[in-house]
């Protein structure tokens, strides 16, 4: 989704669904995207046709006709469309901040103990991949000098 409009909560759905498609094909048609989703909501046909138009409008999907069937293919990975959407939120949201991002995340959502224990080793494995820093308690002074 690089420099797309946001899309809404009902066109996640629809690209959640085409994703998962695309695990098992390259492209979906819309009778494929169609059924599926209608197996989970109770969207109409017309309903889920106009969703796939307005991610092909955004540039999130695009759209391949063959005889009288529209053939569907992602643009962006879902990683990719949920990296822009977290960037977005860290951003605008959270100022840029990722602690306050990271801190409301955590304490919002319902974790389990193995979540936590997840998020645990995550931070640890950031924590050996810094460099190493000075001791606080140690000053360093450089001086530059013009000659």
């Amino acid at each position: 989704m690089r420099d797309q409009a946001a899309i809404t909560d009902a066109e996640w759905r629809v690209m959640h669904e085409i994703w998962r498609l695309e695990e098992q094909q390259p492209e979906s048609t819309s009778r494929d995207i169609i059924d599926q989703l209608s197996q989970k909501t109770e969207w109409s046909d017309g309903t889920i046709k106009t969703l796939l138009h307005r991610l092909v409008q955004k540039r999130v999907l695009n759209f391949q006709r063959k005889g009288n069937r529209y053939l569907y293919r992602s643009n962006q990975t879902e990683q990719e469309c949920v990296d822009q959407v977290c960037n977005q939120l860290l951003h605008t949201v959270f100022n840029g901040q990722p602690v306050p991002m990271l801190q409301y995340l955590v304490r919002a959502s319902r974790l389990s103990g193995r979540e936590v224990e997840t998020l645990h080793e995550i931070l640890q494995h950031v924590r050996r991949s810094l460099p190493p820093q000075t001791p606080r308690n140690v000053c360093v002074y450089e001086e530059s000098v013009d000659r």
